[in-house]
């Protein structure tokens, strides 16, 4: 492979063209560039979503990768559109917390609950560094008033991967928008977080990180009125619930945090949950 790899994440879906032209418009700059999708299924708008899924799977692709994140409701306004270094990979993005995942990684917060409470302006932590992106040269003019990600972030993207220094891109700016997520909160031994991802199966993704939960065993998670003893290893373990068309099961998935799925079925159809619902997680004392 030569030249570093070209990675899409954005809220584009896949029946319309708008990732597709993204493509095209990379190849007519880079006609050798490699590239991939994170993915295109971020919902519609959730500037959080995006940025939960790339603050967990950026640092599964090359440390010179250059990501091309675009979920943008602001698009056309004054936001900034900056392009963000750290050690694993380059971002191009708009500046209005979709980043925040990708940042909370390199920030030295001693933990969830130290960090930044309040959406904002967040220095830059050591070892990042972001450029405000404010020369045109390297977009694809004219300019769509509703279309960056064509016209701005892919172009400056494709000139990165073609060695265009990012000092040429704009000025130099030590801080970004940083939007918090929601983490749970935790009274005696109960722990109440909330679903934050659906996947394409229907199993759901909460913010209660699998670390906090020490004792499998005797963790039991409560979700629609719907009680499950127990966390499994796999979607497929003996002793979950019964649901009549699968078993409702919880488990620490691939992401790191509590799931409850429905092996062969969707857990987000049967449950009638979504994005939001509220999580509880009995935990024993320690």
């Amino acid at each position: 492979m030569s030249g570093p790899l070209l990675v899409f994440t954005t809220d584009f879906g896949l029946v319309d063209p708008y990732a597709g032209v993204m493509k095209g418009v990379a190849l007519t700059i880079n006609p050798d560039i490699h590239m991939v999708d994170l993915t295109h299924q971020v919902r519609p708008q959730s500037i959080s979503q995006g940025s939960f899924l790339l603050g967990i799977n950026h640092r599964y692709f090359p440390d010179d990768a250059i990501h091309v994140a675009v979920v943008d409701p602001g698009v056309g306004t004054t936001r900034r559109p900056i392009l963000l270094a750290t050690p694993n990979g380059r971002f191009v993005a708009p500046d209005n917390g979709l980043l925040s995942g990708v940042v909370a990684r390199y920030a030295a917060w001693e933990n969830d609950q130290s960090s930044p409470k309040t959406p904002g302006p967040l220095p830059l932590p050591d070892g990042l560094s972001a450029v405000h992106l404010t020369n045109p040269d390297f977009w694809r003019l004219p300019v769509s008033h509703t279309f960056h990600g064509r016209d701005i972030f892919t172009p400056v993207a494709a000139h990165l991967s073609l060695g265009v220094p990012a000092e040429e891109m704009g000025e130099p700016i030590d801080d970004l928008t940083y939007l918090p997520s929601e983490l749970p909160t935790q009274r005696g031994g109960v722990i109440t977080g909330r679903v934050i991802y659906q996947d394409v199966y229907g199993n759901l993704v909460t913010n209660v990180a699998g670390a906090r939960l020490l004792d499998p065993d005797a963790t039991e998670v409560i979700i629609k009125g719907r009680s499950i003893h127990g966390l499994r290893r796999t979607f497929v373990d003996d002793g979950a619930e019964d649901t009549g068309y699968g078993r409702l099961v919880a488990l620490v998935g691939s992401h790191g945090y509590l799931e409850v799925a429905v092996p062969n079925g969707s857990a987000a159809a049967f449950l009638e949950a979504a994005d939001g619902e509220p999580v509880e997680v009995v935990v024993p004392a320690i």
